[in-house]
């Protein structure tokens, strides 16, 4: 098994009573606005079924069906129940292969693979320190900086919602760490993210203020270990 340690956030870890207290007071867009209805009650009647962290709480809703017999047990609607499972599902990060990331080297990633280390979660451990890239750089023969590009796409691959070519806008455009990112004016950071967009031309999808200013709150809440630099 891989070690996930630090990519992301531990389940077990997060206590369902932070995330009550998280939705009570972040910004949350129209189709999430339903899980702030009735907040304490729900959650109370969650705690009750024995839900005292994410995980549980994943696992109760891990599929249609589970959530269906779920709604029934608890009296919770499944309207509700619905968007509170895709909710918790957004801290499970899939991991990006490397060659995905439009601005990697394709000798250095070829190297990588060879050393068996093919996507985001397997270069995080080795990526940690700068101690740690340095071994790397060693071992592989690939150019420090290319080590350090590939670490930084690594790190913002971790925020939710970012896949391989956001992170090479916020490369880019110099929000080019986890830490960057979280302590980012989020409207100022929209602005900022479509002028570089616009000029370089390396992102062509489409994000409002709304979604960014979003997105930067929930990272200040939720930042998974950092890489040193």
């Amino acid at each position: 098994m891989q070690d996930n340690e630090g990519y992301s956030i531990s389940l077990e870890s997060y206590p369902l009573q932070k995330l009550q207290d998280r939705l009570a007071h972040i910004h949350l867009s129209a189709s999430q606005k339903i899980l702030r209805e009735n907040l304490n009650d729900r959650f109370q009647t969650l705690q009750e079924l024995g839900i005292q962290n994410l995980r549980q709480l994943q696992v109760a809703l891990k599929d249609k069906k589970a959530l269906v017999a779920f709604a029934r047990q608890s009296g919770l609607p499944q309207e509700y129940l619905t968007v509170l499972r895709r909710w918790v599902n957004g801290y499970m990060l899939k991991p990006i292969p490397l060659a995905d990331f439009p601005p990697a080297d394709r000798a250095a990633v070829a190297t990588l693979e060879e050393m068996g280390i093919k996507g985001t979660l397997q270069l995080f451990p080795r990526v940690r320190t700068p101690k740690a890239r340095a071994c790397l750089a060693a071992e592989s023969g690939i150019d420090p900086e290319e080590i350090l590009k590939l670490t930084k796409l690594t790190d913002l691959a971790r925020l939710k919602w970012v896949g391989p070519k956001f992170a090479h806008l916020l490369l880019v455009s110099g929000f080019d760490t986890v830490e960057k990112v979280a302590h980012a004016d989020g409207i100022a950071l929209y602005h900022h993210l479509q002028k570089v967009s616009a000029e370089s031309g390396v992102y062509s999808g489409g994000f409002s203020e709304d979604d960014i200013n979003l997105w930067v709150q929930y990272i200040v809440c939720d930042v998974p270990l950092s890489i040193v630099y």
